[in-house]
């Protein structure tokens, strides 16, 4: 739990910009009482300033500084100081500082780099985490353990805004909303009902793509069935033509056979028929001298003689 220890006022309106005014806080309770005007809320709004960076109502025109003309200054320096433990329990320091310039018309309020650090202990050194005033608004609540919304509204609520429980409903309801991180909650619903919608989206898609997908994958696995019929096809195919090749060469080959043989046959009966030619040309010729030739009845004996 965090615990504010000291809070250190300077140049805040009755609070003098020359010295240095610092009040102590005890636990469990610390009650602050004094007289009219002496400062009590203004410690209530440096508490509100320190921890979130706003600034009371109707302080505009440096009115929450101490006016330049009352010590007769042209500036005049302020300075709210906080030491406090964040709910680590380690021992924190927040500066914040301002500037009010007195013109001859016109007054001139700036806001000075404030500053927030760890305190140094016996085996740590002090370490400033940042100087820039918006980290500093985000940075104090978290140390502290305590939204913005809470320390402007409940805690250190300023008498003035106290009754705005009893403001209009819209007014109200901001104000629980950002109290109880309500915002937050709508927000988270609200980028909840965008990322399901674009899902919800997406997933249309996908599903019109999964169909396309589907579709092509049937189709290609038609494809490959056919692929599939066709190979067996291709191979059957192959093989009938390695037999008919076969077959046509075994035919080609008794072809070749018969063709030598009816050569050989041409040849043998070419010879034959000359053959014949002759024999019948020598027998026409036997005939021929048969029938010129008249034939002696002679005995061999008488030829011989």
């Amino acid at each position: 739990m965090s615990v504010i220890r000291k809070l250190l006022i300077q140049g805040i309106r009755s609070f003098d910009p020359q010295n240095q005014d610092i009040i102590e806080f005890y636990t469990p309770l610390t009650i602050i009482v004094g007289q009219n005007g002496c400062g009590k809320t203004t410690i209530i709004e440096c508490l509100k300033y320190i921890t979130t960076g706003e600034l009371p109502p109707n302080s505009k025109g440096g009115a929450f500084i101490h006016d330049p003309k009352l010590v007769g200054e042209n500036e005049v320096k302020a300075q709210v100081k906080l030491r406090f433990y964040n709910i680590s329990q380690r021992s924190m320091t927040c500066v914040r500082s301002m500037l009010l310039t007195q013109k001859k018309a016109t007054v001139t309020q700036k806001t000075l780099e404030g500053a927030l650090s760890f305190d140094g202990t016996a085996t740590q050194d002090k370490v400033s985490i940042s100087s820039r005033c918006a980290d500093l608004d985000a940075m104090l609540p978290e140390q502290l353990g305590v939204s913005k919304a809470v320390l402007e509204n409940v805690i250190f609520c300023h008498q003035e805004e106290s009754n705005w429980p009893l403001s209009e409903p819209a007014t109200l309801k901001k104000r629980f909303d950002e109290i109880f991180a309500a915002t937050r909650y709508t927000k988270a619903l609200d980028s909840i009902k965008t990322i399901r919608k674009n899902q919800a989206v997406e997933i249309r898609v996908s599903r019109g793509e999964l169909k396309h997908l589907e579709e092509k994958k049937t189709k290609s696995e038609r494809v490959r069935t056919e692929y599939e019929k066709s190979t067996v096809s291709i191979h059957k195919y192959r093989e009938r033509i390695e037999d008919i090749q076969q077959q046509e060469a075994l035919v080609a080959s008794q072809i070749e056979a018969l063709a030598g043989q009816l050569q050989e046959f041409m040849s043998l009966q070419t010879t034959l028929e000359g053959l014949q030619m002759n024999l019948d040309q020598k027998i026409a010729s036997y005939q021929e001298l048969e029938a010129n030739t008249n034939v002696l009845d002679v005995s061999s004996e008488e030829l011989e003689r």
